[in-house]
């Protein structure tokens, strides 16, 4: 594996419960040195992250003003659009199975390779729209693992807030969620029209009212990066503020 600081570096992490290697992608900060434990920041959509969001320019921007602790930052990216809707959605037919990768054998692969904290509250998950679901749902599965977890603009429908409903570990979480104001009527990626606006408001009339630690915003903008980039920096500070 390459350890060179500064730099987006890929890896092949085997899964047991998927039967399959999955890429991942992993940044080490300028001044990365195996003398500290380090945060973990863990995107989903990770090459969306790193192209749009620029969100290792970010970290190092805030890291050096002394804003946030050290944290490395690892990602999944997906390889097609249809991937994501088979592993990232809620719906996919492997999406539970990678859920469990991510909770048990990614985390794993993480803690052993390079030199975290190993804390739940040391771990952020990130993802945007099909990402942001699968961000919750792993930290719905594995609360005691991933507490905090961001979802920019998340496909919602009934039966994922039903995930939420009667969950006795909503305690455990610290979630950030938002939404555009302009993602009532907009074309998806597959070319689908969608409403995300509508049931992601039904998701926060449900989750304002439940005993956990919950960040709602509604954003001017829509279903792209021009909206989520500007909260990188608002969330980072959110999660790892020093």
């Amino acid at each position: 594996m390459d350890f060179e600081p500064g730099k987006v570096h890929t890896a092949e992490v085997h899964s047991e419960v998927c039967g399959e290697d999955f890429e991942v992608q992993y940044y080490l900060p300028k001044n990365f040195t195996d003398l500290y434990k380090y945060n973990v920041i863990i995107t989903f959509d990770s090459q969306d992250f790193f192209r749009y969001g620029q969100i290792e320019r970010l970290y190092e921007r805030l890291r050096k003003n002394g804003e946030i602790e050290r944290s490395i930052i690892v990602g999944i990216p997906y390889p097609s659009v249809e991937w994501r809707n088979h592993y990232f959605s809620p719906n996919g037919e492997h999406h539970e199975n990678m859920v469990t990768f991510v909770g048990r054998e990614l985390i794993q692969w993480i803690d052993s390779t390079f030199p975290t904290l190993k804390m739940p509250h040391s771990r952020v998950l990130m993802g945007e729209s099909l990402a942001g679901s699968f961000a919750f749902s792993v930290s719905l599965a594995y609360p005691m693992t991933f507490p905090q977890s961001l979802a920019f603009s998340p496909f919602v429908d009934r039966d994922f807030i039903k995930r939420f409903e009667g969950e006795p570990n909503l305690m455990q979480l610290n979630l950030y969620h938002t939404i555009g104001l302009e993602e009532d009527d907009f074309t998806t990626i597959m070319g689908d029209e969608a409403d995300f606006l509508t049931p992601n408001r039904e998701l926060n009339e449900f989750l304002q009212y439940e005993p956990l630690e919950y960040e709602y915003h509604e954003l001017e903008g829509g279903h792209v990066w021009k909206t989520w980039k500007p909260e990188l920096e608002k969330i980072l500070k959110h999660y790892l503020q020093q």
